[in-house]
């Protein structure tokens, strides 16, 4: 029985690591699932971000670049202006000549100058233009990275409980009863004279015209003394005379509750 109840109870604490294991399993399952959802969903919002980055960066610098070109158009109309002034004014004192050609060339100089700002402008912009994109790329990079660190490591099921090992029942049952019987063996007194009585009554009774002899021992064997007898004596296990036959008969019968057998013999 203990053997037995060791063994339900190693079952049980065998399955309930079993659902243990089971339930973390499905609770790391679900969580890695809602952090790949969210993941790509960070994914999706770094994207889009550095879209617009991207978008607003690239504005800026086409502005900058539409700007450059209207302010080349008034800077050329002012040149052009200021060139026909310089002409009338000249013609207008008499001048003409080389004081008219310098006129004209430092008009020109001063539209070369403009444009040369211009120019300086517009390439600072399209630097600056590199670098926000580089620093968008970097920002994506780590953002993506930061996002992917969440999901880079697939959860993995615990390892399985040993299974439990179980006693053996039928030699447990074997090794109790052989532990009994040698503790009965060791409580029984010494019997080693041959005495299986405490008292043995013997008698000697004539029947049926010769001599017979009724021996009784009343504790043989533990139990009560079978009696044995010639000539229609019996008690419990008896004998009979056949004055016909001229031959003893003897018969055993044992009238417990237990059982009952009988032995017949002839001379």
């Amino acid at each position: 029985m203990e053997a037995s109840r060791a063994n339900k109870e190693a079952q049980r604490n065998y399955n309930y690591k079993l659902k243990v294991r089971e339930r973390k399993w499905m609770q790391r399952r679900t969580t890695y699932a809602s952090k790949k959802v969210q993941f790509e969903q960070e994914v999706d919002m770094a994207n889009m971000a550095a879209q617009r980055a991207y978008t607003r960066t690239q504005i800026q610098l086409n502005n900058a670049r539409s700007m450059a070109i209207l302010q080349n158009q008034e800077d050329f109309k002012k040149m052009l202006d200021s060139e026909g002034a310089i002409e009338a004014k000249m013609l207008s004192r008499g001048l003409t000549g080389k004081s008219l050609a310098r006129a004209l060339v430092m008009n020109k100089g001063a539209f070369g100058m403009s444009q040369a700002m211009r120019a300086r402008g517009l390439a600072q912009a399209s630097y600056m233009y590199k670098e926000t994109v580089q620093d968008v790329n970097r920002n994506l990079k780590g953002q993506l990275n930061k996002s992917f660190g969440k999901v880079a490591i697939q959860p993995v099921a615990d390892l399985a409980p040993p299974a439990p090992v179980k006693r053996n029942v039928g030699m447990t049952l074997a090794l109790g009863m052989a532990k009994a019987i040698g503790a009965g063996i060791e409580g029984m007194p010494d019997n080693s004279g041959g005495n299986y009585g405490s008292s043995i009554d013997t008698s000697f009774t004539n029947n049926a015209g010769f001599g017979t002899s009724s021996i009784s021992n009343s504790q043989a064997f533990g139990g009560s003394a079978p009696s044995m007898g010639y000539g229609g004596y019996s008690s419990g296990f008896g004998g009979s005379y056949d004055s016909s036959l001229g031959t003893p008969s003897l018969s055993w019968g044992n009238m417990q509750s237990s059982g009952a057998y009988s032995f017949a013999n002839s001379y």
